[in-house]
């Protein structure tokens, strides 16, 4: 019979690099890629999304901002010839150091962009496309789903959001929208619902997620005229919004304009703030006179409330609060209505509030932050409305925009719904180039893509891990190049500062453990004729939603030195209890020095990523 007592555990944390991107755990000094350095790993990440933004969506808001554009096409899908025309940068984004392109498709929808259908085929992109639940989720947890779906996989398993694993590291974590607060794209980042229209039950669930920030539309008490009205609980549930507004809840409740302005200015900092803007749904596109194609943009008198860009700064000036940097998303909802009404004019007005938004964290990284710690991403979750030049058709194939600075541009909608069609990514900061590297798909026209989950896990692997579980825990740190390249391997010890270096190559790398010592002094009548063991075992390797199963990291005890008669244990996978040494009884006084070489084997099938894992050493006494 055994007996545990006098139990001592340790937590041993491991982080490992596969495949040339950062695979790893608590200490968040592994780089992007195997060959960069810490910087390369941003302390905040902002994520910013044009919701239904394709190309020509971003080219539309240039043409009549400034009369440029630069990404239009021309190509005849009978010849399939390609010409590409004069690209002139319109907005800061389209100067960043990192533009590739985006696919989106959905777990319910069509398998997977195929550049020669999307461009040898007018039609073909225009149906099977993701919806904006499963883009959001995609984004969100680096793992597709069926449309209509939040945060779980298609067989019904929860996946953890980039925003609970930010705060699993200590981060801040906000959601900023022009649309309700709890539409489908903010909510990919937090939320879990089977039906992204259970409003109420999303609501609920983001409130008390522990998120720092939670900013958009939706009020019951106003029109989107910015008029009251008798409330309305189609957003949110009464008993909801009277925790936030009584201040039930640990966030500062604001919904005043002015309050947003404080806010972005720097005058009031919260710890935690819930923002919803006095309108029933959109900052701006919801109100009335919606203007016809006719129409100059902001033909009709804007609302009264806060702009994007000014909820953005607001966040930001919040989230900056914590030491440990932040998770930011800001999303302009509302291109993606202005794409479903075929609207142009609308169109160009939210795709200019999601320009000003960008530019204002552009500045706000630059004034409070810097290019060295802080990634921000521009992209878009899917195209809306098939926007194309005038002319575009089956027949006639995809035609260029034109236009002049300050009209409405000559262009043609073919579609009332989502398409397939690549969207843009930029990207300038820490990490960035890691998104480059991910980008290894060709597109005839777009060029190198990347999918929408390689976002998701892209921001995983910079978030890396909690902190050690305990305070006897001991750090380590693992990188493994790609495969089949030789690599390195190394260990760091918290509270040492030791690092050892480990070489290896291929699927196979070896490393020693940090030492573990144990000290027997107890008496014969404290020990009470018992030995001791010591044994660990490890989680599997986890990188957001990615798992590098524990079975593939095994062990080879030695001892090192001892005063008693400790044994070493055998050779060991770690997916299970094993001996790391073992004193009987009459040889258990005095110290004892173990260590252990380390083996880890990466599957050929393992994703890239920074994954983490825990070892956990128990010290038992034993009969």
């Amino acid at each position: 019979m055994h007996r545990r007592a006098h139990t001592r555990a340790c937590t041993l944390t491991a982080a490992s690099v596969v495949a040339g991107l950062v695979l790893a755990s608590a200490p968040a000094v592994v780089a992007s890629a195997a060959d960069a350095d810490a910087a390369s790993v941003p302390k905040n990440v902002i994520l910013m999304i044009s919701d239904g933004a394709g190309y020509n969506q971003f080219d539309a808001a240039s043409l009549y901002e400034h009369g440029t554009s630069a990404h239009q096409v021309t190509v005849d899908p009978g010849t399939g010839a390609i010409a590409h025309g004069a690209a002139t940068p319109g907005q800061v984004y389209e100067t960043w150091p990192v533009q590739v392109a985006q696919s989106h498709y959905s777990a319910s929808g069509r398998a997977e962009y195929v550049t020669e259908k999307a461009w040898g085929d007018f039609g073909w992109v225009a149906s099977g496309a993701t919806d904006s639940a499963a883009a959001g989720t995609a984004l969100g947890t680096g793992v597709k789903t069926n449309n209509g779906t939040l945060g779980f996989e298609p067989g019904g398993d929860r996946l953890l959001t980039v925003g609970e694993q930010a705060q699993e590291a200590g981060k801040k974590v906000g959601l900023v929208t022009s649309v309700p607060f709890n539409h489908a794209t903010p909510a990919g980042f937090i939320a879990h619902n089977a039906d992204r229209n259970d409003y109420q039950g999303l609501a609920t669930e983001m409130i008390d997620s522990g998120v720092d920030v939670l900013m958009g539309g939706g009020h019951p008490m106003y029109t989107d005229a910015h008029e009251p009205r008798p409330a309305d609980w189609t957003w949110i549930a009464q008993t909801d919004y009277e925790r936030l507004s009584t201040g039930a809840t640990p966030f500062s409740f604001i919904d005043d304009k002015a309050d947003f302005e404080a806010l972005a200015a720097g005058t009031a900092t919260p710890d935690k703030v819930f923002g919803l803007a006095q309108v029933a749904e959109t900052l701006q596109y919801n109100r009335p006179g919606l203007a016809n194609d006719a129409a100059l943009p902001y033909t009709d008198p804007a609302n009264d409330v806060p702009d994007l860009d000014t909820l953005a700064r607001g966040a930001l000036n919040v989230l900056d609060t914590g030491d440990e940097g932040f998770f930011l998303m800001v999303e302009g909802g509302a291109v993606d209505w202005a794409g479903h009404a075929n609207q142009t004019t609308r169109l160009i007005e939210e795709q200019i509030a999601f320009n000003d938004a960008v530019e204002a964290v552009e500045s706000w990284v630059e004034e409070n932050s810097s290019w060295d710690e802080t990634l921000v991403v521009v992209t878009a979750d899917h195209e809306t409305g098939y926007l194309a030049g005038a002319g575009s058709g089956p027949e006639t194939g995809w035609t260029p925009m034109t236009g002049t600075a300050g009209q409405l541009p000559d262009l043609t909608w073919h579609s009332g719904g989502h398409t397939n069609a690549l969207v843009p990514l930029f990207a300038k900061g820490a990490g960035a180039e890691a998104l480059e590297a991910r980008a290894d798909q060709w597109d005839v026209v777009r060029g190198a893509y990347l999918d929408n989950t390689a976002i998701g896990e892209t921001i995983f692997d910079f978030l890396g891990h909690g902190e050690r579980s305990s305070a006897d825990a001991v750090a380590l740190e693992a990188a493994i190049s790609g495969q089949p390249a030789d690599g390195a391997l190394s260990l760091s010890v918290t509270g040492h500062g030791e690092r050892v270096a480990f070489g290896g190559s291929g699927a196979k790398l070896d490393a020693t453990m940090p030492l573990v010592t144990v000290a027997d002094t107890r008496n014969e009548v404290r020990a009470q004729g018992r030995g001791w063991t010591l044994a660990g075992s490890a989680t599997d390797f986890v990188a957001g939603n990615r798992t590098l199963a524990a079975e593939n990291l095994a062990w080879a005890p030695r001892i090192v030195r001892s005063e008693s008669g400790a044994a070493a244990g055998g050779r060991a996978t770690l997916d299970s209890p094993a001996t790391l040494a073992a004193a009987d009884r009459t040889s258990r006084v005095g110290t004892t020095v173990v260590g252990a070489d380390l083996d880890l084997t990466v599957p050929a099938h393992a994703a890239g990523g920074r994954y983490g894992s825990e070892i956990t050493l128990t010290l038992f006494a034993q009969d």
